[in-house]
C-alpha cells in the first residue's frame, strides 16, 4: 500500500514538474509575438509527448470520437439505404409504367391501322354506291323513255 502511495505521489511530482515545465515553455513562445522560436516549440513538443497523462487523454478522447462517430455513421448509411431503397422502387414504378405506357401505344397502333383500313373501306363503299346510284339513274332515264 505504501509503495502505491510512494508510486502516487512521484506521478504527482512528475506532472507537477510537466505542468511546470509546460508553462515556461509557452511563456518563452510567447514572448516575442513577430518571432517564431523553433527549439521552444520543440522542447514543448517533446515535453508534451513525454506526459503519459496527456498522451492517454488523447487516445482516450480518440476512442470516443470514433465511438460516437460510428452510430453517426450508421445512422447515415440507414438513411441512405432508405433513401436508395425508396429511389430504387420509384425507378421501378417508372420502369413499369413505361412497359404499360409502350404496350398501350402498340394497342393504339393497332387501332389506328384497323381504322385506317375501315376508312379505306368506307371510302371504296362510298365509290360502289356513288356508282350504284349513277347506273339507277341511268336505267331510270332508259325505263322511262
Amino acid at each position: 500500500m505504501t509503495e502505491n502511495t510512494n508510486e502516487n505521489s512521484v506521478k504527482n511530482t512528475e506532472n507537477n514538474v510537466d505542468k511546470e515545465t509546460i508553462k515556461n515553455l509557452t511563456k518563452n513562445l510567447m514572448k516575442n509575438e513577430n518571432s517564431i522560436d523553433l527549439n521552444s516549440i520543440m522542447q514543448l513538443t517533446s515535453t508534451l509527448l513525454k506526459n503519459d497523462s496527456l498522451m492517454n487523454s488523447v487516445t482516450e478522447l480518440g476512442k470516443i470520437k470514433k465511438n460516437s462517430s460510428l452510430p453517426v455513421s450508421k445512422v447515415a448509411e440507414k438513411q441512405e439505404n432508405t433513401e436508395l431503397s425508396s429511389l430504387s422502387q420509384k425507378l421501378e414504378n417508372i420502369a413499369h409504367g413505361i412497359s404499360e405506357l409502350k404496350k398501350e401505344n402498340i394497342e393504339l397502333s393497332s387501332l389506328s391501322q384497323k381504322l385506317e383500313n375501315i376508312a379505306y373501306d368506307i371510302s371504296e363503299l362510298r365509290k360502289e354506291l356513288h356508282d350504284v346510284k349513277e347506273l339507277n339513274a341511268k336505267l331510270l332515264k332508259k325505263s322511262k323513255k
